[in-house]
């Protein structure tokens, strides 16, 4: 049976991609930029989790949605460091995330695939890193784990600056569950993953959406804050 979880989130994402780059394009804020790389890569990820349920998994597939999934939480954390004025935090962790990102391309790249176990999942789409040798699935920990720290802690902070932010708790919670469902994965629980992922991408959707608007209204009123 056809899992559609995947094609709603990457429905959502796309959306938010669009959305994001043409406020980067308006702004021309880092953190805009680092939140499209983010969502562009989201939608990566959910297409290819799509495709792999009407048609499996290849080799090649896998190995670019492999590729994929860990950075984008890393380039979540890297635009939150940079919305939150920390600059110098930002540029240093930017570079983490681009090296730990490039090493682990080259080792998904090149790693040996468990060609059974691409097709012993049902859903398709609930594989996670299963096929990856556990050698290159060390990497990926090391860019989703604080990628998801700052983005949830530098959500609740930037609600404890500001509590008019209230949409940063939005932000904030789908952080939590769109974590929660990498630690099931990991766990082996694949039941629930992708019913977690989309709530995941929904609220962080409806927490950019809220954002927006809150920009748009303090800039009306000439009230908009620098860390905003």
């Amino acid at each position: 049976m056809v899992s559609y979880y995947p094609l709603i989130s990457g429905m959502i994402s796309a959306v938010f991609t669009i959305l994001l780059a043409t406020q980067y394009i308006r702004r021309r804020k880092t953190h805009q930029l680092m939140w499209t790389v983010a969502l562009a890569l989201f939608t990566l990820a959910y297409a290819l989790e799509f495709s792999s349920e009407l048609y499996g998994w290849m080799e090649t597939t896998y190995r670019i949605y492999y590729a994929s999934v860990s950075p984008l939480v890393a380039f979540m954390g890297v635009g939150t460091l940079f919305i939150l004025m920390r600059k110098s935090l930002g540029k240093y962790f930017l570079a983490y995330t681009i090296l730990m990102s490039a090493v682990l391309v080259i080792l998904a790249s090149t790693a040996s695939i468990g060609t059974t176990t691409l097709t012993e999942y049902s859903p398709p789409s609930a594989i996670s890193g299963t096929a990856m040798p556990s050698s290159v699935r060390l990497i990926s920990p090391l860019l989703t784990i604080p990628g998801s720290l700052i983005l949830i802690i530098g959500a609740l902070y930037s609600f404890w600056l500001d509590r008019s932010r209230g949409y940063v708790l939005l932000i904030a919670s789908g952080g939590i569950i769109y974590s929660l469902s990498g630690s099931m994965a990991r766990l082996g629980e694949l039941t629930y993953v992708s019913i977690f992922q989309t709530v995941g991408i929904v609220l962080l959707f409806l927490g950019f959406l809220l954002s927006t608007e809150y920009i748009r209204k303090r800039e009306k009123t000439g009230q908009l804050s620098a860390k905003t």
